[in-house]
């Protein structure tokens, strides 16, 4: 593994040390170090609760989908009692991933030698195996990974040994309880590579700052900048409201108990490490970030909707209104990135706290991670 330089973790050490210090933006090196990369994989991906996706994308017995939690392969499954369960995705005998994407079987299958293992992890079937001398098929279960639901969503820990996630969001929850994100499903996903650090992108995602600026024409119209305020924060989570203009039209259908500032507002909120969502009144979209290189991420993204939604007009409005805009974040971001080697991109102050307090939130927490203040420990 590459080593961080001392005075690159002495500047990460100074941002996880002190809470006093001026909120500001951090340098290039920071979104495309190798050394950082690395460190996050371990740190912050296999050390935490990493999101996977909804449990509505996997709603029978059999549904699956595969992601990449850092070097991780893992399949998330819903198994024959209904339980969701996630799995190493690596087959026991060479190596070979056993599914890729979303699907549905009754087993999973290796397509490389045919092992295949029940929707419990046991190894079902090793054709010819029965020939080998010692052979045995109870030690070639597949590890499982802990893995845990909130509102809807899973999260996997292919460390095993993160503590409970649901208390870290405990505060999150007066923010997030009447919109009532549990009982929505997931009407499309799709997935992007973006050229950008999987960092900014969070920064992008959870900042007001940029909304009357780069989406002059689709969020401006009804989420402008001034409007935004900052929520609360925790140990896993940053959040942040935007509020809609009188003249915008209220989005609809929304849940019989949102307050009257619920229906005319989204509540945006990142649940660390690589999870991002806007959740308004009747629809939400969600990113899922699997970082591939200190350059590149991987983004699964997703809308939920309310039981009975998915055909209505203004669902389709919304899906292709999140379409809309993170085509102009990821114009942006991978402008940004491109800059990122600049010796002239400095460490400047950000925004008020409304617009751009959950960045430092966010900044703070994975410096934590990586200088060793959270747990984490610096190679």
């Amino acid at each position: 593994m590459a080593l961080l330089d001392r005075p690159r973790i002495e500047t990460l050490a100074a941002v996880a040390g002190d809470d006093s210090r001026t909120a500001h933006s951090m340098p290039g090196w920071y979104y495309n170090d190798p050394a950082i990369f690395e460190q996050e994989k371990s740190s912050l991906f296999a050390d935490g609760w990493v999101c996977a996706g909804h449990a509505s994308e996997i709603a029978s017995p059999g549904q699956y989908m595969a992601v990449k939690i850092g070097d991780e392969p893992v399949v998330v499954v819903r198994d024959r009692k209904g339980d969701v369960r996630a799995y190493s995705n690596v087959c026991r005998h060479r190596g070979m991933a056993l599914v890729e994407g979303k699907g549905k079987a009754a087993v999973l299958t290796c397509p490389y030698h045919a092992w295949s293992y029940d929707l419990d992890g046991a190894l079902r079937k090793a054709p010819y195996m029965e020939g080998v001398e010692g052979f045995d098929p109870a030690a070639c279960a597949l590890p499982e990974f802990a893995l845990e639901e909130w509102r809807g969503f899973v999260f996997v820990n292919t460390g095993n040994n993160a503590p409970p996630l649901a208390p870290d969001l405990a505060a999150l929850e007066p923010f997030v309880a009447n919109y009532q994100i549990e009982e929505r499903h997931s009407t499309e996903t799709w997935f992007e590579e973006w050229g950008t650090n999987w960092k900014s992108l969070v920064e992008n995602f959870m900042e007001g700052y940029h909304l009357s600026v780069t989406h002059a024409t689709t969020l401006d119209p009804i989420t402008p900048t001034e409007l935004c305020e900052k929520l609360a924060t925790g140990k896993g989570f940053t959040a942040y409201r935007s509020n809609y203009r009188d003249s915008s039209p209220q989005r609809e259908p929304f849940p019989k108990d949102l307050t009257e500032q619920e229906r005319r507002s989204s509540v945006l909120f990142s649940v660390y490490p690589n999870f991002v969502i806007t959740v308004g009144p009747n629809c939400a979209v969600f990113l899922i970030l699997l970082p591939e290189t200190p350059e590149t991420v991987n983004i699964k993204m997703g809308v939920l909707v309310q039981e009975g939604a998915d055909e209505l007009p203004e669902t389709e409005a919304y899906i292709n209104l999140a379409h809309e805009f993170n085509a102009e974040d990821r114009m942006m971001l991978e402008a940004i990135q491109k800059n990122s080697r600049s010796a002239h991109r400095p460490q400047s102050p950000l925004a008020p706290e409304a617009l751009e307090g959950t960045i430092w939130d966010f900044t703070r927490h994975v410096a934590r991670h990586l200088t060793g203040h959270a747990g984490g420990a610096v190679s």
